[in-house]
């Protein structure tokens, strides 16, 4: 008898509570706040992917700046030369960042490129022949990848030629 007692005040407090108007006002409240809260997330992960695809670009067109050493910047006109003679002409910021990234202008293999040719790290010591190289090889990649730079970057330390 005591449990059907129970059960029946615990019935009688859930309809008086539903019954107050307090009660459903703090509900509409914590159903407009929860609802705001879902719309403004909602909004931020939209607006924060489509950031990051526009910084993002891949395959053809892809732009974006680096700061380079000098080191690196005085091998741009053989860069020039060698992007222009394998129709990657477009490409040479972009080789001035690989260099940065690959040696910092700081050793001879420059491009770190004996490795496209077979040979072991760093065996070329000649930095202009390091760029030659090393932009045939990109244009190679470049070509294989279908333009597609991303792609092109990736390949371009994990191919090589026998």
């Amino acid at each position: 008898m005591q449990g059907v007692l129970k059960k029946g005040a615990k019935a009688a407090g859930t309809i008086a509570i539903l019954k107050n108007p307090f009660s459903w006002i703090i509900a509409g409240i914590l159903l407009l706040l929860t609802s705001l809260f879902g719309f403004a997330l909602f909004i931020s992960i939209s607006l924060g992917g489509e950031n990051q695809l526009e910084s993002g670009k891949s395959g053809e067109g892809a732009e974006g700046t680096a700061q380079v050493s000098s080191e690196v910047i005085r091998y741009e006109p053989l860069i020039r030369k060698y992007a222009e003679q394998n129709g990657v002409g477009e490409y040479v910021g972009l080789i001035l960042a690989m260099i940065q990234q690959e040696s910092g202008g700081r050793e001879l293999d420059v491009m770190q490129s004996s490795e496209s040719i077979g040979l072991p790290p760093g065996a070329i010591t000649d930095p202009e022949y390091s760029i030659q190289v090393g932009v045939k090889h990109f244009a190679e990649v470049m070509k294989q990848a279908k333009g597609d730079v991303n792609l092109a970057l990736q390949s371009y330390n994990c191919v090589t030629r026998s």
